[in-house]
């Protein structure tokens, strides 16, 4: 037993925000999918983080996906805090159309979120931000779906950050097998 609550493996995020008027980074493994109607997403931080206040003050974060080949960025964005480090210029910024919350351009993935609610839990504060822009790089698309293995996504999981492997099965397909008629 390992005594602690994890789901991992699961893609690495950099969320996005703007503290004190200076873009903000900071490295994230506690994230998800809510619900597709409205298209909303979860972000959970540590209470202690510098960046929920930017979030709480602005009401925007984006989330942005990074590739293996930025670890040393990303491990880099959350080991320092925004208090004591500037991090505005770890990554280049770029905005959708709220300039509230800067993406960064190096992440193949980049999401713009809108705050929708805020959970207040003893250690963390879970955003719940509704979906306002999603920006892909072309070049990891296949056709009109997302390429996994062209986006590279950093997967934490335990102490180490890990690459994609090989595709085990197909979604809402391999199942099918088990299904009585």
């Amino acid at each position: 037993m390992i005594g602690k609550t994890l789901l991992s493996p699961a893609p690495t995020v950099i969320v996005g925000a703007l503290v004190n008027n200076r873009e903000n980074y900071l490295t994230l493994g506690g994230h998800g999918g809510m619900s597709i109607n409205p298209p909303l997403l979860y972000i959970t931080v540590n209470k202690a983080h510098y960046t929920n206040a930017g979030i709480k003050e602005n009401g925007y974060f984006s989330v942005n996906l990074p590739s293996a080949s930025l670890v040393q960025k990303t491990d880099y964005v959350g080991l320092v805090s925004g208090r004591d480090t500037d991090k505005s210029g770890v990554f280049t910024p770029f905005y959708g159309s709220v300039n509230k919350a800067p993406m960064i351009k190096e992440c193949p993935v980049n999401i713009l979120c809108k705050v929708y609610n805020i959970i207040d839990l003893p250690n963390n504060e879970v955003f719940i931000g509704e979906v306002l822009e999603t920006y892909v790089d072309d070049d990891c698309m296949a056709g009109k779906v997302l390429d996994p293995k062209k986006i590279n996504p950093l997967i934490l999981m335990g102490g180490s950050y890990w690459e994609l492997g090989n595709v085990a099965g197909a979604a809402f397909k391999e199942g099918r097998a088990l299904i009585k008629k």
